[in-house]
């Protein structure tokens, strides 16, 4: 195995907790609990090709090349340094569809540490390979393969479990590339072979290894969590519909957005939700029965058991607002004896709703204004139970809440942060956690959004050194945005999207009012007719702002949501 080279991994440990609700209680956990079982008639096992002490220039690349190439996927096990130095080429690791490992920070004999620079060499790789790419590994190989009980232990402080090798190729003592194919041959279902990142031979060997799995009937696997042993890959997107905005790791799925859901299907008498979120709080639904709460449930898998033997429907919903910090799914997995079943097919009706704090559901469980003697406004935020997801239910539809609390058209709430605003996070997959430009899906085309942005640019009065003179330059700006931000839109989803522009009544101002109404005037002056503008009437509505800090409640959702559908309605959509 070659001193000085290291190795890392993606780490989720796993663990069955006891919660409340409709029989939500620990499973133990038995070798095949760990990983969805989903059909894959092609392959009668699966293998772990693994890959010790990257990323590095040049050999990485090669490599994702030729394993791409094949079609394999593999488990990098990564030294943290290297890490640390080559960001990058661990970003383009995750890209390639491959997992991420740990090997320690530096490829030391881990036996020959204490306890303390055992954490350290495994820490500082975790740490550096969730700063490259989101990802918390859940695997370690300790270098030379040096490991002790006292070792396992730390590792298991961090969640990690610990994978060796069946199969050794041998290519760090300079074998050839058909010794390297010969080595794998002997791989049988669930086995792990350990190969490396740099040699030469490795990576011609990489297209012999795949047809000989062919032959065999065998294909590459990830490495379960829970075994260590090679298994079928783990693909959340095949297995649970969403129609949220989330970054796809494969194995997993982040997100920050609030509303994003997912929703699958399983045969059996129970279900386990594999989440990594020590922030947000979710709902879960089986069978659409009432919905089981997750308050910031960390990094485990929460069992719903005790279901009749048969076919179920499963639902998590996230409830809170997270933008500088993404939670984690990783999936539906099936109780011993059942099957995880692929997703749902998507809806045919889809809404976006876009705007702020009343679009998120901002405090809307709360029955009391001040929230601070009931736990704040996370404890009572629900976006499932917000106007758009209410509406978007009744009409059958998939919908996305595009939506972020306190933030404007061109100025947040008090003139907070100024130079960001909700135009610059828009397009993002991960809001303030990552710049990265959310990728459209093919199936997404709404047919109609709903656009509730302005409250915060105009509920409050103007702060001495703000760039605006006065209230009218204000309004002035934000229309010339909002103008600028529907071709956004009308560039994203076309000509035929219906866009709806709401607002409320504020009791301090009718330049909103005002600005939007000019707004959907000059659009439809344009021939953009499919421009509309909706006001929610406060009073006629019967809004009594109960929700934490004014906002709007439960009862008020329900109200805003019943205005909203008849609304809609009124308009000629071809759904």
């Amino acid at each position: 195995m070659r001193g000085n080279r290291w190795r890392t991994i993606r780490g989720l440990a796993t663990a069955a907790i006891l919660g409340a609700g409709v029989s939500l209680v620990a499973l133990p956990g038995p070798a095949s609990a760990g990983t969805p079982v989903i059909d894959r008639p092609r392959c009668t096992g699966y293998v772990g090709l693994t890959f010790d002490d990257g990323p590095t220039p040049g050999n990485t690349p090669a490599l994702l090349k030729a394993l791409k190439a094949a079609g394999l996927r593999a488990t990098m096990f990564n030294v943290g340094q290297n890490v640390q130095a080559n960001p990058q080429l661990a970003k383009d690791q995750v890209a390639a569809g491959m997992w991420i490992g740990n090997h320690s920070w530096d490829h030391p004999y881990m036996t020959r540490l204490g306890a303390e620079e055992q954490a350290a060499q495994i820490s500082r790789t975790q740490d550096a390979v969730k700063a490259a790419t989101g990802i918390t590994p859940q695997l370690f190989r300790p270098p030379y393969l040096d490991t002790d009980d006292a070792l396992r232990a730390v590792e298991r402080q961090y969640g990690l479990t610990e994978v060796n090798a069946d199969v050794d190729s041998q290519d760090w003592n300079n074998a050839t590339a058909a010794q390297i194919v010969a080595s794998a041959r002997k791989l049988q279902a669930g086995d792990v072979i350990l190969m490396h990142d740099w040699p030469a031979a490795t990576v011609e060997a990489v297209p012999r290894i795949a047809a000989d799995l062919r032959r065999r009937g065998l294909c590459a696997g990830m490495i379960s969590p829970d075994t260590g042993r090679a298994v079928a890959p783990r693909d959340v997107l095949a297995q649970a519909h969403t129609a949220g905005r989330v970054q796809d790791l494969g194995t997993s799925v982040r997100y920050t957005w609030p509303g994003v859901s997912f929703e699958g299907r399983f045969r059996g008498t129970g279900v386990g939700i594999v989440l990594n979120d020590a922030v947000n709080d979710y709902d879960v639904q089986v069978d659409g029965a009432a919905p089981v709460t997750l308050r910031t449930p960390g990094r485990t898998t929460y069992w719903m058991s005790g279901l009749r033997d048969g076919t179920h429907t499963v639902r998590v919903a996230k409830r809170t607002e997270s933008p500088w910090q993404p939670g984690e799914f990783g999936g539906f997995v099936a109780a011993p004896g059942g099957r995880v079943l692929d997703g749902p097919a998507p809806r045919a009706r889809q809404i976006e709703f876009i705007g702020d704090s009343w679009t998120a559901g901002y405090g809307n469980m709360s029955t009391v204004r001040d929230c601070g003697a009931t736990g704040g406004v996370n404890p009572n935020s629900n976006a499932d139970q917000t106007f758009g997801a209410l509406t978007a239910r009744g009409l059958n539809a998939d919908y996305q809440l595009t939506a972020w609390s306190g933030m404007g058209m061109v100025r947040n709430y008090n003139g907070g942060n100024p130079g960001t605003t909700f135009r610059t996070s828009y397009d993002r997959t991960l809001q303030a956690a990552d710049p990265e430009v959310w990728q459209r899906p093919r199936g997404w085309q709404p047919q109609l959004v709903v656009v509730g942005l302005g409250i915060n640019d105009f509920s409050t009065a103007l702060n001495p050194g703000e760039p605006w003179a006065d209230l009218d330059a204000l309004a002035a700006d934000y229309r010339t945005a909002y103008l600028g931000f529907l071709d956004t839109l009308r560039a994203r989803y076309g000509k035929s999207t219906y866009i709806v522009l709401t607002y409320p009544t504020m009791s301090n101002t009718t330049a909103l009012a005002d600005s939007v109404q000019q707004v959907v005037r000059q659009r439809n002056s344009q021939g953009d007719g499919r421009v509309k503008a909706l006001h929610y009437d406060n009073a006629a509505l019967g809004l009594d702002l109960l929700g934490c800090d004014w906002h709007p409640s439960l009862h008020d959702h329900k109200a805003l949501a019943g205005a909203l559908g008849s609304f809609i309605a009124t308009l000629p959509l071809r759904w």
